[in-house]
């Protein structure tokens, strides 16, 4: 794992979903502002910029689509616009994003409507939850989900973390970035914190996934618990 195919963005779908996405979000942001509408300093370089996605969500993606058959169901924990989970379920996975952040969220259900008027049959593939992960809206974990997180970093206590990875179990399959679970950890030697408190919660040995830097280590934890579950 962690090879990256050479697909163009074009065939991620990406550029287009960017000349789609971009003028929405640069209306909506002179329109009510970036508190209002959950961009804050985020999303706001982003649109000045106009780039829907970063390298790291690029390089996700091609990394992802050869395994497509392996994770059908892809749930992303903080899934903030829903840029990612946009890419994913236009490229034919089926996703779900979790979003706790009420402007963020109305945000990305806006942007999933205007999408499912461009192309509704590519964006049927998408959900999006305004909701704390998990949630009981949320589909169940089957036998092929994945729960991806990405940029995750928010302030939760120890106690809190173990209780969402206890959550994070029911899955067969997780795929965190290690530099940003809850807490930044840049330095590699920080980052066995990160894989300690997998442990600490019951998940096994991960195995590398794909390394880009300092823009993300993410790591595939295969979880026998949650295929059990998943399968039942």
């Amino acid at each position: 794992m962690g090879e990256v195919s050479g697909q163009p963005d074009e065939e991620l779908w990406a550029k287009r979903l960017s000349e789609l996405v971009i003028p929405v979000l640069r209306h909506r942001l002179e329109r009510v502002g970036l508190d209002a509408s959950g961009a804050y300093n985020f999303y706001n370089v982003r649109v000045q910029r106009s780039e829907l996605f970063l390298n790291y969500e690029l390089a996700l993606a091609r990394a992802l689509l050869p395994h497509a058959g392996k994770f059908r169901q892809v749930h992303e924990l903080g899934s903030g616009f829903g840029q990612l989970m946009f890419l994913l379920g236009w490229n034919g996975f089926e996703t779900v994003g979790f979003e706790s952040d009420r402007q963020r969220a109305k945000t990305a259900r806006d942007l999933k409507g205007i999408l499912d008027l461009v192309d509704p049959e590519l964006t049927k593939n998408v959900q999006l939850l305004e909701a704390e992960f998990p949630s009981p809206t949320a589909p169940r974990p089957q036998a092929q989900s994945l729960l991806l997180t990405t940029n995750l970093v928010a302030t939760r206590t120890v106690p809190q973390q173990l209780v969402i990875l206890g959550e994070m179990r029911k899955y067969p399959y997780v795929l965190a970035d290690i530099q940003r679970f809850f807490d930044l950890r840049v330095d590699p030697a920080e980052q066995e914190k990160t894989l300690a408190l997998f442990a600490q919660a019951g998940f096994s040995a991960p195995e590398p996934f794909l390394d880009l830097g300092n823009s993300g280590r993410y790591f595939l934890f295969s979880n026998s618990d949650g295929a059990v579950r998943a399968a039942a």
